[in-house]
């Protein structure tokens, strides 16, 4: 029983420190603000990980590096701990090289599940929206994805659809990296 409700806890704090640093890595990137409530719960969720590793991983060329790796430890840390309640003990054994790559395959799926998401809030915030400081961080974010889209995709009835089609693409891509998972996982077992 405790191990079941410690692994829900895990789970929840999980779900909201890896979305929220590569939601800081992303606002970074499109240089959305961050003096509003979404930008604010972000960096004081995220700023324990983040200011430290930025010491070793200065951001460059407008990216965030220490967003980004403060996603991938948490990422390290949530495979480690599960490993450890599971009682599997797969590091323990000399399993590294899979703890590894699930971190790698974690944090895609993880971008690729925050990107899905994003874009599905930002088309229903679109189609009610009211001005609102969450659609703009949202359009900011989900616009540089959509452009090349809107530009091969024509507009139908006067319907954008290029959402669809950015979600039908991200879909594709986690079970790209879903198989891409299975693959490595079934070599480096072989090994």
């Amino acid at each position: 029983m405790y191990v079941e409700i410690l692994s829900i806890v895990l789970r929840a704090i999980y779900l909201v420190l890896v979305p929220a640093a590569l939601l800081r890595f992303q606002m970074q990137l499109v240089r959305a603000p961050f003096r509003n409530p979404v930008g604010q719960f972000v960096c004081a969720v995220t700023d324990w990980a983040v200011k430290p590793l930025r010491r070793i991983l200065p951001g460059s060329g407008g990216f965030d590096w220490a967003s980004l790796a403060a996603a991938f430890v948490i990422e390290l840390i949530h495979g480690l701990l599960f490993d450890l309640l599971s009682m599997r003990l797969t590091i323990m054994r000399g399993a590294i090289p899979e703890w590894l790559s699930g971190a790698v395959f974690g944090l895609l799926t993880a971008a690729l599940t925050v990107a899905l998401w994003v874009v599905i809030a930002n088309a229903v915030l679109s189609w009610v929206r009211a001005d609102s400081f969450v659609g703009d961080i949202l359009d900011a974010i989900v616009s540089p994805w959509l452009r090349p889209i809107r530009r091969r995709v024509p507009l139908v009835g006067g319907f954008d659809l290029s959402p669809i089609v950015l979600l039908v693409l991200l879909q594709i891509g986690l079970v790209v990296v879903d198989y891409g998972q299975r693959i490595v996982t079934g070599g480096l077992a072989r090994l």
